[in-house]
């Protein structure tokens, strides 16, 4: 039973996703210029944007004279200050877009595809009545309330231009204006996406019909597995609410009046949050408190008395419920952890399912208060959530479940999450199998190769990005140079921030090729992040090879593997000097040495350079194809001169050094390395200067 649940799911969802792909229109002033746009390319214009807004104005009372205002839709007219007052929910308004056509013309009928409106609608082109949905007027009795969405075709042949209207009353809810898609297409186009969205919400009705159905039928046959009546309840709720939303379905299938499906929305709206807690209560009965749900029925009691009031008090109900059924939420959550904490069979599978439901309300909640613009998703995420209960269902009859294999199969998912914390490979060097069998003081002794990688800058970089966009940006970073390191025979010991420490227990080879490929990789990320118009970054790269010991720090509630050594802490000096210098990769002369020519790359000598925490010097190189092609090719033709120049500085000859970095920066303005000498060479220049003449001083007045 299982499989086939499984696949109805996956057929279900993936018929639920998105069937076109709607792009948004450039409107400016209440104009859409469409003179250039082709309708085979991008199909689906949603026509957001500046619209003329003409309050309490029908499309033939509008004079020419009327001074329009700009609304930017979609949106409700609510709070909206026109002529010096407050809008509130109730009134009428037209909405005005001019459509400049393309000049090429087209062969196919043009059409607008205006969705559900608060709270009737109807689409007018140069004064002439094309349809809508419900009759909107000038006031509550002659307005006929009805939200679906309209399909119109637009009269547009021999037309250069043409004058939308769309008319918006609303005397029946709480909220009234144009909070919903308003879409240009090619007609048929246009007609497949309306079809496509009620057969998705056919569909999702029949399915929900079929689960009610049959926990309903199951129930009469076994009474004393009472949440199968919870499964049944909770199902048919949601079924109503599908049928009475979004296209109103239920409309094609029964005539209602406004009124009353309005009522039907709500009605199930409004008992979703109890008889969710029921099902669970039946479930969990010992977790779950009684008193609590009690409240939540009686909530649910009085807000169904108040549909007896007139919609445009009731509506206003739409903006407190929500808290409760979130309440709810958080109070089953609550429930379950406990569930889920004393061993209860499932309670991780309804954990996620319910996670699931509290992700549909929000989006639901802040859809119909258009303060996100998305669509409806609760109906699918309830389908996936009593899915979920199917296949929980289905568990209690698998008597021959293997207690041992569930445990097995959750050891392994568990050490493969701890592996993202500690890397396999540190596991490995320890001689461990898996997170369980280490202990503190457990270490081993290896030459390995060790790579920093750092952002420059980084920290003046997170100050203009918020928490969620710095983690965000890490986490881009990180995804890309990752797999980098992992391919090349290494891995990430720790990160530090913005920095990369991995390690490379082969060869400096793998590390060197690493750093490489990385640069190369960062390259690309500028390139997209240029796209999106972010500003660069430069990461700089030291690479140390030397001996370093693996093992586990900490005490007992606390470990981590950690790597102790000289050679990371030199590691993590030379990557430092890469901003000294401004150089991209640079490494140790020990790792330099150690390195093959089969790398095929190119270097130069940097200088010998103190690094802090070391007695003595350390001789730097720089790997010059960390550089883009262009930069290295002009590097690489000069690197004689460069070696010539840099000679000169190590002899001390300073003017002749000067000299010489001076030609090489003229020949390639991009060289950093050549620049920071230039600079060097000109102050040591200048001390070597100023002490020869307080030298002569000196001698002269010896002689004297």
């Amino acid at each position: 039973m299982r499989p086939i649940f499984l696949c109805l799911l996956l057929i279900f969802t993936f018929s639920c996703l998105p069937e076109t792909r709607k792009v948004k229109a450039e409107i400016q002033n209440g104009i859409l210029d469409l003179t250039n746009h082709s309708f085979q390319t991008a199909p689906f214009l949603s026509l957001e944007g500046d619209w003329f807004f003409f309050w309490e104005k029908t499309p033939l009372t509008i004079q020419k004279t009327d001074t329009p205002g700009l609304i930017s839709l979609p949106t409700h007219w609510n709070k909206r200050e026109e002529n010096g007052m407050v809008l509130s929910g109730q009134g009428y308004a037209t909405f005005r877009l001019k459509l400049l056509l393309p000049k090429e013309g087209f062969s196919f009928p043009l059409a607008v595809l205006v969705g559900e409106q608060d709270t009737s609608h109807a689409v007018f082109v140069s004064g002439k009545y094309l349809g809508g949905s419900g009759i909107p007027n000038t006031n509550r009795e002659n307005t006929i309330s009805q939200v679906r969405s309209s399909l119109v075709i637009l009269p547009t042949e021999g037309k250069s231009e043409i004058e939308l209207d769309v008319m918006i009353a609303n005397f029946s809810h709480r909220k009234g204006g144009p909070w919903n898609d308003i879409i240009l297409a090619p007609y048929t186009e246009a007609q497949n996406h309306l079809t496509n969205r009620k057969m998705n919400e056919t569909i999702l009705a029949s399915i929900l019909g079929f689960v009610a159905i049959f926990f309903l039928i199951f129930y009469f046959f076994d009474k004393d597995v009472t949440h199968t009546l919870g499964i049944f309840a909770f199902s048919f709720i949601v079924l109503l609410r599908n049928v009475s939303t979004g296209e109103r379905i239920l409309l094609d299938w029964i005539p209602l009046d406004y009124q009353i499906i309005l009522r039907i929305e709500y009605l199930s709206w409004f008992w979703s949050a109890p008889v969710l807690y029921h099902y669970f209560h039946s479930v969990f009965p010992q977790d779950f408190s009684q008193k609590i749900g009690n409240i939540f029925y009686s909530v649910s009691a009085v807000l169904t008395l108040a549909l007896l009031a007139p919609s445009v008090y009731f509506t206003e109900l739409a903006s407190v419920y929500p808290f409760v059924f979130i309440g709810n939420g958080c109070f089953i959550l609550y429930y379950l952890i406990k569930s889920y904490r004393n061993k209860r069979s499932e309670s991780k599978t309804l954990l996620l399912g319910m996670g699931l439901l509290l992700l549909g309300a929000f989006n639901d909640s802040l859809h119909a208060e258009a303060i996100i613009h998305t669509t409806y998703i609760g109906p699918l995420t309830v389908v996936c959530f009593v899915f979920l209960q199917v296949f929980t269902f289905g568990k209690s009859f698998r008597k021959n479940l293997s207690h041992t294999k569930e445990l097995a199969d959750s050891l392994i998912a568990l050490n493969s999450s701890y592996s993202r914390f500690v890397p396999k490979e540190f596991l490995n060097y320890l001689g461990k199998k898996d997170i369980l069998e280490i202990d503190l003081g457990q270490q081993i002794q290896k030459k390995m190769t060790v790579l920093f990688a750092d952002i420059r800058s980084f920290t003046e970089f997170s100050e203009t990005l918020t928490p969620k966009e710095n983690f965000d940006f890490l986490n881009s970073y990180l995804q890309r140079v990752g797999p980098i390191i992992r391919h090349n025979g290494g891995f990430i010991d720790k990160f530090i921030g913005d920095a990369i420490m991995a390690l490379f227990p082969d060869s400096p080879n793998d590390a060197i090729r690493a750093a490489v490929q990385m640069q190369s990789e960062i390259r690309l990320y500028n390139t997209h992040r240029a796209n999106c118009d972010y500003r660069p970054i430069q990461v700089g790269i030291g690479i140390h090879t030397g001996n370093l010991i693996l093992g586990i720090l900490g005490e007992h509630e606390r470990m981590e593997g950690t790597v102790i050594s000289d050679a990371v802490n030199l590691a993590s000096r030379i990557e430092g000097i890469t901003k000294m210098f401004g150089a991209e990769i640079v490494i140790s002369a020990d790792t330099f040495i150690e390195a093959t020519d089969e790398l095929g790359y190119d270097y130069r000598l940097l200088d010998k350079v103190s690094v802090k925490g070391k007695a003595d010097s350390v001789f730097v190189v720089e790997v010059l194809d960390g550089y883009d092609p262009e930069k290295k090719e002009k590097i690489v033709k000069l690197k004689e001169d460069y070696v010539l120049a840099l000679d000169a500085y190590r002899r001390q000859d300073y003017e002749a050094a000067l000299d010489g970095f001076i030609q090489l920066v003229d020949a390639c303005p991009e060289d950093n390395v050549s620049k920071i000498f230039v600079n060097i060479c000109t102050s040591l220049a200048e001390s070597a200067k100023y002490a020869d003449k307080q030298e002569d001083s000196q001698t002269s007045a010896n002689s004297t």
